[in-house]
């Protein structure tokens, strides 16, 4: 009983850590949509924007997955 509600907890934290990224390559996109449009506009305010959107979309989206596998890997490491 125990190793399937440990097996539940660890599929949702993947999950959790998949919706993340997800969202972190998301908020990436929509910085480089940002990005092309301040250059396209020269309107430096927009193009700093994002860029500050890309580079923080892309690191929250990288780390998100490893902080959630390293979550999964201490629960299965416990041991009673």
């Amino acid at each position: 009983w125990r190793n399937k509600r440990m097996e539940v907890v660890t599929k949702i934290i993947t999950v959790m850590g998949a919706l993340v990224a997800i969202g972190g390559l998301g908020w990436a996109f929509v910085g480089a949509i940002e990005f092309f449009q301040g250059k396209k506009n020269q309107n430096p305010q927009q193009t700093d924007n994002g860029m500050a959107g890309m580079v923080y979309g892309g690191g929250l989206a990288a780390v998100s997955a490893s902080i959630a596998a390293a979550i999964v890997a201490a629960i299965n490491s416990i041991q009673f």
